[in-house]
């Protein structure tokens, strides 16, 4: 409340009636108060005597003095907002720090006046402050300090004083002061803050001041006491601690390292102050040192040590950071890579503000003491806490939450291998298709996999052969490192890519653990004897992702393959050697000379494999016939009867007699096995024109 422009002393008793004011304790001063003390009345009277007779005595007329003795005092708070008002509002404090409070008792009566002076923790609901938390502690045992001068502030002596009353001295709650019209005291008062309070948090009382002579006085609505509110607020920085790292560090290279940044902010808030030569600490986790110098613009690096687990310690001071400004601080530091080796290995790097109340933090021991070494401590690890402001602040999503440094680790080494050799027949059905098997091996530290280490790969053909090429379904199968395999799963590719995560292998691929990608081939009337390739390619994707060399796998085409021999008979005896047969044209043969016909059908496939994974696995041909026709010699030559005959190699084939119908010689395997053949002969004699 700020005071009124005017006194009550100058204006009548009606008037003021008139106005409507009213006196109230929130008022700074009391207004003009008289005690209605008698008039003074002087009356002379003179004796005289003439001659020798005594004359009677004569009285003079009266004359008559009113007094008027008015009592009139002011009491203003003059170290608040405004100097003149009724209140000391926004008082800086600390925890366990005092706040002093200043008014001023000016005695503007005719009278002197002795006045009562109290200190309460009382808010009076008068006069506007903020809500306290707290009541303000009273004077206590240091008591009300006072010094007497006059009016214009010029000093008093004691001769200026009632008897008694000395000019400087402290008053404890109760105490009373005597002043002289024209004279003034300023007091001051201090209280402690507990060490309890927090930033923010305000506490309010009030001084009060009581005139004895305005007590007494009967006059109506006057003013014997009056009020000043004093309120404190608690002000401390609000540290706002960001910490940022290289997300995630590849061990696999030569010198890993990561890049450190930390952002200190005082930040603005209602009870802000400026933070002042406080400490910023970071103690490296294991396995971590610095690496060149540490860049931190206004402050000072204090040190470097080590800790008693042998991690090194930096402390930067900050000699002063205005509200609003922050604090940055960067440096580099080498990773030892044995000491990350778990898979999934992180590393979260806290950082931590140490200040005092009053006073320089100065150089810290390696395990700081509260309410020794520091009064506030903040840090990115919020139970170790000791920030002395509100809770909400430093929680996370208020407004001084901090936020430590974390980095991953990965040393992600991925093989594929396995590249496989299939055969399969010219035209192949659903059963015929053929399976290729592709592993990628987990030889890293991390999980892979994963949502955080996704695998796409893809399946191309190479293109050499249209008549062959890959086809669905596409499953994988996880072997754990124990050996134990899990079910296949059926995977569906996504413009043509396939992906394993965490959707698909809910704990991805464990170190040491192997993904066989199992794929099918199928032809459609390939040229015994072709081939077709096809590639598989991985694409690890999450950070540290190395680069995996791609498998090619082929497939063989493999089938019958039909080949006629001949050998010329000369005798028709039927005894040619081996060697003798051809597929070469004979030339010179002559009429009732014999040729031999020799028909192979081989399977050319591999032989059966019972190794698993197979290298290649071929497969038996059954229901084979093999014929000629004897259109394609009649013209020229006559079947010699009793010539056909048939054979077959490799255990397990089977094959009937050669037979002979009206229109062609023949034989039947009912199986040929792989690399088996099956041959067909007989003998035709040329024939002889004449």
């Amino acid at each position: 409340m700020k005071p009124n422009s005017f006194k009550y002393s100058v204006l009548t008793v009606g008037v003021v009636a008139a106005m409507g004011i009213t006196t109230a304790n929130a008022a700074t001063t009391s207004g003009a108060t008289s005690s209605g003390a008698a008039p003074i009345n002087n009356v002379a009277t003179a004796s005289y005597t003439i001659g020798s007779v005594a004359q009677p005595t004569v009285t003079s007329n009266t004359v008559t003095v009113n007094v008027s003795e008015t009592a009139n005092f002011s009491l203003v708070a003059i170290n608040g907002i405004s100097a003149t008002d009724d209140k000391n509002e926004d008082i800086t404090t600390t925890p366990g720090n005092g706040a002093t409070f200043n008014h001023t008792l000016t005695n503007e009566g005719n009278v002197s006046d002795t006045y009562t002076i109290n200190t309460t923790g009382n808010n009076d609901t008068t006069i506007t402050t903020a809500t306290p938390n707290y009541a303000l502690g009273t004077a206590g045992t240091n008591g009300i300090t006072y010094t007497i001068v006059k009016a214009d502030g010029t000093a008093a002596v004691a001769s200026d004083l009632s008897s008694g009353q000395a000019v400087s001295g402290t008053l404890s709650n109760g105490g009373t002061i005597k002043l002289p019209p024209g004279f003034k005291a300023n007091l001051s008062y201090t209280v402690t803050t507990p060490n309890t309070h927090l930033g923010g948090d305000i506490s309010v009382g009030t001084l009060t001041a009581t005139s004895t002579f305005i007590t007494a006085a009967t006059a109506s609505g006057k003013v014997p006491t009056l009020v000043n509110e004093n309120q404190n607020i608690v002000r401390l920085p609000t540290f706002k601690i960001a910490k940022t790292a290289t997300s995630n560090v590849d061990l696999s290279v030569t010198n890993p390292q990561i890049d450190y940044i930390i952002t200190v902010t005082n930040l603005n808030t209602a009870y802000s102050a400026i933070a002042d030569n406080f400490v910023i600490r970071d103690v490296l986790p294991l396995g971590m040192t610095l690496s060149g110098n540490v860049t931190a613009s206004s402050a000072t690096v204090t040190s470097t040590n080590k800790d008693a687990e042998g991690r090194q310690i930096i402390d930067i001071a900050v000699p002063s950071l205005a509200v609003g400004a922050n604090q940055v601080v960067t440096f580099k530091v080498n990773v030892a890579k044995a000491s990350y080796t778990a898979a999934g290995s992180t590393a979260t790097n806290n950082v931590a503000v140490y200040d005092k109340f009053v006073g320089n933090v100065g150089a810290l021991p390696v395990t700081p003491v509260a309410d020794t070494n520091y009064d506030i401590l903040d840090s990115t690890v919020t139970t170790n806490d000791r920030t002395r402001v509100p809770t909400s602040a430093d929680v996370a999503g208020g407004v001084g939450e901090d936020t430590p440094g974390v980095t991953s680790f990965s040393n992600r080494a991925i093989v594929l291998n396995n590249p496989t050799t299939r055969e399969i027949a010219p035209t192949s059905d659903t059963a015929g298709q053929v399976t290729h098997t592709t592993n990628i091996i987990n030889n890293g530290q991390d999980a892979e996999g994963t949502n955080t280490n996704p695998l796409t790969f893809t399946i191309a053909d190479g293109g050499l052969n249209t008549a062959v090429a890959p086809t669905t379904p596409v499953t994988i199968t996880y072997t754990a490192p124990g050996g134990v395999s899990g079910t296949p799963i059926t995977l569906t590719p996504v413009s043509g890519v396939y992906t394993i995560n965490s959707t698909t292998l809910p704990s991805g691929i464990a170190p040491g653990g192997i993904v066989a990608i199992n794929y099918k081939v199928t032809s459609t009337a390939a040229a015994v004897g072709s081939n077709e390739t096809t590639i598989v390619t991985l694409t690890p994707g999450g950070n540290g992702a190395p680069t995996v060399a791609p498998v090619t796998d082929t497939t063989n085409v493999k089938g019958l393959n039909l080949e006629k021999f001949q050998a010329l008979d000369a005798t028709c005896t039927g005894t040619v050697a081996a060697a003798s047969f051809s597929k070469d044209a004979i030339s010179g043969a002559a009429p009732d000379q014999c040729i031999i016909y020799r028909i192979n059908a081989t399977n050319t496939s591999s032989a059966i494999q019972t190794t698993t994974p197979a290298a290649a696995s071929g497969f038996n041909i059954t229901s084979l016939t093999v014929s000629d026709l004897l259109s394609n010699f009649s013209a020229g030559a006559d079947l010699v009867t009793g010539s056909p005959a048939s054979s077959v190699t490799g255990t397990g084939s089977s094959i009937t007699a050669a037979s002979t119908s009206t229109t062609a010689v023949s034989t039947t395997a009912s199986t040929l096995v792989p690399q088996g053949v099956a041959t067909l002969t007989f003998k035709v004699k040329i024939k002889n024109a004449r």
